[in-house]
Order: C-alpha cells, then sequence, then structure tokens
C-alpha cells in the first residue's frame, strides 16, 4: 500500500465496470489478483480490506482481502496509465 502512494489508483467503481465489460479486461490479468487499491474498507471490527479481480471457473469474480500484520503480495495494482 505504500508503494502506491503518488500512482493513480483504480478504485471499486473500475472493478465493478470491468465485471460488466469483461472484453476490457487485459487477457494478461488472468492468474493473478489485480487489487483496486482506490477504495479501502473498514468492518465493524476495524479490519481494513481491499477489493481484487481475479480469474476462476471461465468467469471474472472480485473478492476482499484483509489488510493486516506483514501482507505481503506480488500481485499488480490497477493504476491509470497516464
Amino acid at each position: 500500500r505504500e508503494a502506491l502512494k503518488g500512482l493513480s489508483v483504480m478504485n471499486e467503481c473500475v472493478l465493478y465496470w470491468l465485471l460488466d465489460h469483461p472484453a476490457f479486461i487485459p487477457e494478461e490479468w488472468k492468474g493473478k489478483y489485480v487489487y483496486f487499491w482506490g477504495t479501502i474498507y473498514r468492518d465493524s471490527n476495524g479490519r481494513l480490506y481491499v477489493r481484487y479481480l481475479c480469474w476462476g471457473d471461465r468467469a471474472w469474480s472480485w473478492y476482499n482481502r484483509q489488510l493486516s500484520g506483514d501482507w505481503i503480495d506480488d500481485s499488480p495494482a490497477a493504476v491509470s496509465a497516464s
């Protein structure tokens, strides 16, 4: 999350738009978890979550990933190209 400061990260609105228009999802995203860091959620217990897009079972889906402790992942973040 810290490494993304200053970048134009995409939010959940883009994730939902891509799910409605899957032809625009890059083919190279298959097999990866692509995080949409522009929207961070907090549940009633104070835990933080970020949504991600992934390919599975012949369709695209979204899930939440909890941000806690030493969270390390080499999956890409969805950022604006410009």
